[in-house]
């Protein structure tokens, strides 16, 4: 019984995590002002949100062994993908993605960067999350170890630490010295919702009725916000607490519509992409320039306009459609090669 219901929360959170990728591609694919900032009031804080759910307590009290995991998983793809788009920089300036060449000098600064996670390629624009949530599932597995070694892990001393992560997203700017980039408002703000997504799962708040009696309502509430206001975890950190609450009425409710239809086979499709969010995250901007290379070509287009980054500036209203199936599908077609060679190389051993 135990294992069917574990089954059946992993089942409707990849859904969830496949909802929330397809919003960060159409997010970055141009598409219209409403759209774009409904879907910044909450999609990336999911992804946060949803980490915190499925922190395994095993790590609470084998701390070393659960930082171990967290950057094996989140830190070493970091670097690798970091480094490989990196040592493609120059080619991807002769192909013009890129408008100028980096110099022996400045390729080893950058390497730098990547090993101490303060700075990454802009086609790996996205890889800010990847840097939040290293150190905020770190951060979470110390503050949580902590409170059960010291007997002390209540839900009240989490939620203090909520409140504490996003007391400090909303000062930081006003410390007398500034904290690294890895370490600012964005992280702390990621955290806030890392812990918020472990009390909800601790809490058993997702099998509450209410909350599943409520989903519609918590979804309207990014809804409404989003015309009103203009948010994204990269706000004015003065909106820090705002954005919060806007975004955890939008995670949960998403979360709660998954569970209830995560058996329609509508969803198959969500949860099979929910399970490839690192290549798409990965290789969607990537993607964005063949749609762009080829519109370049078909309107006779200076090729140096394929550098605009993450899209063409002057393009049909409808584009951005293009733009997200191809920065989802050629993703997904690069997994499936990866996995098949993977296969391939298995069976020749």
């Amino acid at each position: 019984m135990t294992q069917k219901i574990e089954t059946k929360r992993e089942l409707s959170l990849d859904i969830a995590k496949g909802i929330c990728i397809m919003l960060m591609v159409i997010g970055h694919s141009g598409c219209p002002d409403w759209m774009g900032r409904f879907i910044y009031m909450f999609h990336m804080p999911c992804f946060f949100f949803i980490s915190g759910i499925l922190l395994n307590d095993k790590y609470l009290t084998d701390v070393k062994n659960g930082i171990i995991k967290k950057l094996k998983g989140y830190y070493f793809p970091f670097v690798k993908w970091s480094l490989i788009f990196l040592l493609l920089h120059n080619l991807f300036t002769y192909l013009h993605i890129y408008e100028t060449k980096y110099s022996l000098q400045e390729t080893i600064i950058r390497i730098v960067r990547v090993f101490t996670m303060t700075g990454s390629e802009q086609l790996l624009g996205g890889y800010w999350f990847l840097i939040s949530l290293t150190w905020a599932s770190i951060g979470s597995i110390l503050f949580l170890g902590l409170l059960r070694k010291s007997n002390m892990l209540t839900y009240i001393n989490i939620l203090g630490g909520v409140i504490g992560s996003l007391l400090i997203a909303l000062v930081e700017h006003l410390f007398p010295f500034r904290l690294p980039n890895q370490f600012g408002s964005q992280t702390f703000l990621a955290l806030a919702f890392f812990l918020s997504g472990y009390l909800y799962n601790k809490a058993e708040l997702r099998q509450s009725r209410y909350f599943e009696c409520l989903w519609p309502l918590l979804l309207f509430v990014p809804v409404i916000a989003s015309v009103f206001f203009n948010l994204s975890m990269f706000s004015s950190q003065t909106m820090s607490c705002l954005y919060f609450i806007i975004a955890l009425s939008g995670t949960i409710g998403l979360i709660q519509l998954t569970k209830i239809f995560q058996y329609n086979k509508v969803m198959t499709l969500f949860n099979y992409i929910g399970n490839k969010t690192l290549y798409i995250l990965t290789f969607h901007f990537l993607s964005f320039k063949l749609v762009s290379y080829i519109f370049i070509r078909l309107k006779g287009l200076p090729i140096t306009d394929l550098s605009l980054f993450p899209v063409l500036q002057d393009m049909n209203s409808w584009m951005w459609i293009i733009y997200t199936i191809v920065g989802i599908v050629v993703p997904l077609i690069i997994w499936e090669l990866f996995y098949s060679l993977s296969k391939f190389r298995q069976k020749n051993k």
